[in-house]
């Protein structure tokens, strides 16, 4: 079973992954773009239903977690509710 975070925590690995590409987005997407072309036909398959998946959510996704977390509020020290 995953854990609460684990989806947060992936979501910063892949964020440090991308960066780790290289220093702009012509050379990450370059960079990306020769490993994937160099994985075996079935991996390339699986990698592209997922990116496929993961563009299809995260749009949708996107709005609702930006209201979720503008309505957060986190308990102080002494117990007062602050946003």
């Amino acid at each position: 079973m995953p854990t609460p975070n684990e989806f947060w925590l992936c979501l910063h690995e892949l964020a440090r992954a991308v960066d780790a590409e290289g220093r702009t987005d012509e050379e990450r997407r370059e960079n990306i773009l020769v490993s994937l072309s160099e994985m075996p036909a079935i991996a390339r398959g699986q990698v592209l239903a997922e990116l496929v998946e993961l563009l299809t959510f995260l749009p949708d996704l996107y709005p609702h977690v930006v209201s979720s977390a503008n309505n957060v509020h986190h308990k102080s020290g002494d117990g007062k509710t602050v946003a």
